[in-house]
């Protein structure tokens, strides 16, 4: 219903006599109703119900660009902030936090790639010990929570490296000290944060877990806020879930896998020793064929990316319904032409042979203008340093690593992990990798 038909039927109604108003009354209403209904209808259809989802790495770089993945659709009528912002807005009904991944607004997106990049620069700042200092708080809160997690000498390996990998980011970002609040209070705020989460993704949108739970829990360990844009979950979720799965996979990479080289461990242990970009970089003669830490770090990368795939919401010229795009940077990342017909194992040498096509295919930090400002090495050398920091207390001669799963509330038993076995690189509810100490 137009605004002018509106008003045209409100000023009929104003000169007829009050007892005849009623009956124009109830028809404007009746016409409102209707209207608000088509429009609804209308806006719903609007909506993108088509999805393409994409692994061939040129056209991923294309969506991360806001680019048309074909010429002939024309420039998105949508701005590149917009294209981004759409999709994670499941993000803000959940951890209600306003960053550079959920703002439609330019110039506040520039701030905060800023602000990350100068927070980032702070926390490898020499004036702080830089790495040294970095790999000295990692070690510290691995050390000190895994042994007082495995008192039964069982537990869910996922849920340790959240928690490690939490107060770490706590500690580095926050200034928040290890030590100045319970191991009890990091594992529920690792455990509402996943939960969260993983009901983000409903298709219902129910969230069973209240946000409210988590603010209180921030709120006890010093972390207070007002208004979204102050809210710390802006920094610390884009860091600590960039960082725990990558972590945590390449931890049984190269610890469990009964394939791993024996040399790997002794190579992380001499980076950590001496955390610098040239120990992360230097291929040292310890195994056959010789790799270095940082190719340990990018094959975990290629096969477990901190975020699968990446979508936008596109409306091109073209096109007479707006769509869902999504960058399957898991799927670029195991291209058979690409990578080979072995692109399903973890095999770091492979760094060694790397050509243009494999440096071209990997983004797991995304590509374009929006590139993870942790890309420029914080990224790698901050996973190298936890996994460091893991492989020096956890080891395969003293622990076993079984995986559980529980379908519709039924265990199904375990499994050793062997060679065959394909590690999912996103959580699941239902699937726990177990830590079993031998006896």
């Amino acid at each position: 219903m137009s605004f002018s038909l509106l008003k045209h039927c409100l000023a009929k109604l104003l000169t007829l006599p009050l007892d005849n108003r009623s009956g124009l009354l109830a028809a404007i209403v009746l016409i409102c109703v209707f209207s608000w209904l088509f429009q609804r209808r209308a806006n719903r259809a609007k909506k993108p119900t088509l999805q393409h989802r994409f692994s061939d790495p040129a056209t991923c770089l294309k969506i991360l660009q806001n680019r048309p993945y074909d010429d002939r659709l024309g420039t998105n009528k949508l701005s590149h902030e917009i294209s981004r912002a759409i999709p994670n807005q499941r993000l803000v009904r959940a951890f209600q936090i306003d960053n550079g991944f959920t703002t439609s607004d330019a110039i506040y997106g520039r701030q905060f790639r800023r602000k990350a990049v100068k927070m980032i620069r702070q926390v490898t700042s020499t004036n702080r010990g830089g790495w040294h200092q970095i790999a000295t708080v990692a070690r510290e809160i691995a050390t000190t929570y895994f042994r007082e997690s495995m008192s039964d000498d069982r537990a869910d390996l996922d849920l340790i490296v959240q928690v490690v990998t939490l107060k770490a980011v706590l500690s580095l970002f926050f200034e928040v000290g290890a030590t100045t609040y319970t191991d009890a209070t990091a594992f529920a705020i690792a455990r509402t944060i996943n939960l969260l989460w993983m009901q983000s993704k409903s298709v219902t949108g129910h969230q069973s877990t209240d946000f409210s739970s988590l603010k209180s829990l921030m709120q006890g360990i010093g972390l207070d806020w007002t208004n979204t844009n102050d809210n710390p979950l802006n920094i610390l979720l884009p860091a600590y879930e960039t960082l725990w799965r990558v972590v945590a996979r390449c931890l049984i990479e190269v610890v469990f896998r009964p394939s791993a080289d024996a040399e790997w461990r002794p190579l992380l242990t001499t980076f950590i020793a001496n955390p610098t970009t040239q120990t992360f970089s230097q291929i040292i003669a310890l195994g056959e064929p010789h790799v270095s830490v940082e190719y340990l770090i990018n094959e975990a990368l290629r096969l477990y990316p901190p975020t699968r795939r990446i979508y936008r919401h596109v409306h091109f010229p073209a096109e007479q319904m707006p769509e869902l795009l999504a960058a399957d940077i898991e799927g670029c990342h195991r291209q058979l032409h690409i990578w080979g017909d072995d692109s399903h194992r973890y095999r770091p040498a492979r760094w060694m042979a790397a050509d243009q096509k494999m440096r071209d295919a990997f983004m797991p930090f995304g590509g374009g203008d929006w590139i993870c400002p942790a890309s420029s090495g914080f990224g790698p050398m901050m996973i190298g340093v936890l996994v460091a920091a893991f492989a020096e207390i956890i080891s395969a001669e003293d622990w076993e690593l079984r995986l559980l799963r529980s379908e519709e509330g039924s265990d199904e038993g375990s499994r050793i992990l062997d060679d065959e076995t394909e590690l999912d690189s996103d959580r699941r509810e239902n699937t726990a990798w177990d830590l079993v100490r031998r006896s």
